[in-house]
């Protein structure tokens, strides 16, 4: 981490107001870059880890669609607002 500190104190790349705009632009386009690799990577795992939830959730809302009254009678689900807020 050292290192990097005196790296950066050798570029004068200290705060972000000192940065010139290439650099900026530079910074902004390369962490959105690492941000597109990094959810490429785990999305697709956390959506398999999801798919249950999803799963109850999605049935969840189709009952609450046909019976609401009784869906909100749950005491689980009458604490949710937006649901139960009738």
């Amino acid at each position: 981490m050292e290192y990097l500190k005196e790296l950066a104190n050798r570029a004068d790349l200290g705060t972000w107001q000192s940065w010139s705009i290439q650099y900026r632009v530079l910074a902004v386009v390369l962490g959105l870059f690492a941000a597109y690799l990094a959810l490429r990577a785990v999305l697709p795992a956390v959506l398999r880890l999801l798919r249950p939830a999803l799963f109850i959730v999605v049935v969840l809302i189709a009952v609450w669609a046909l019976f609401p009254a009784e869906t909100c009678s749950i005491e689980v689900v009458a604490r949710l607002p937006m649901l139960c807020a009738r």
